[in-house]
């Protein structure tokens, strides 16, 4: 890996020390001085409490298997900052993960210059692989929550909702219900939201709302 290569791998090192940040305007900025590439791809979208990254790997594999170009981002990574970006299964090669990074960078530095967060970079640089690869659909999995999420920005054309528990609370609320309606808000108007169900009457409630009235909305017993 060259000097360059390396100065940018630290770059996105020393992200790291911004921390967790909720919200969507700097991610939002940054896709547009990026050229918005999350608009060139149809995506599903997924948020929930547990089970969020398996449903995801099953998503992908199954549209791949039907001959559908896929990308896939995910996150946390268990070796390799790479392994959040992937198609049709296949991690991206760690030289195009460093030009894309390189692209981020340099948006980041522009006159009004921003500070994206690790986890908002490596959004960013999965945005940018998916579009150059022309992939068919991305599935694309929420961090923490999905309303002010940075994946929230995607386009999505199905949303859904995996397991809910009590977690995070002090960043989404000290009930199911309340947690409930910060996952269910990555719902898009006349969109399907696919949720899984729960027995909290509230949360269902808090689910429901979230949902254009008329417009499809399923929950399943297990995915």
């Amino acid at each position: 890996m060259d000097a360059e290569a390396v100065s940018t791998r630290d770059w996105l090192e020393n992200t790291k020390g911004l921390g967790m940040r909720l919200g969507l305007d700097i991610t939002r900025e940054m896709l547009g001085r990026l050229g918005d590439p999350q608009l060139s791809f149809p995506a599903i979208h997924v948020a929930g409490s547990n089970g969020k990254g398996s449903t995801c790997a099953m998503l992908s594999r199954l549209l791949s298997g039907n001959g559908l170009r896929v990308g896939l981002f995910t996150s946390p990574h268990l070796c390799r900052v790479e392994e959040r970006v992937r198609i049709d299964g296949r991690l991206i090669p760690e030289r195009r993960f460093t030009d894309h990074l390189s692209h981020v960078r340099r948006a980041a530095d522009e006159s009004s210059a921003l500070e994206p967060t690790y986890y908002e970079v490596t959004f960013l640089v999965a945005m940018l692989e998916f579009a150059a690869e022309n992939v068919e659909w991305a599935v694309v999995e929420t961090g923490l929550g999905g309303r002010l999420d940075a994946t929230r920005l995607v386009q999505a054309e199905i949303c859904m909702l995996t397991s809910l528990s009590l977690e995070h609370t002090d960043v989404l609320g000290e009930t199911l219900a309340e947690i409930a309606a910060e996952k269910a808000a990555i719902a898009r108007p006349g969109k399907p939201l696919i949720a899984r169900w729960t027995d909290d009457p509230s949360a269902r409630e808090r689910i429901m709302s979230h949902v254009d009235v008329g417009m499809g909305r399923w929950f399943v017993p297990e995915f």
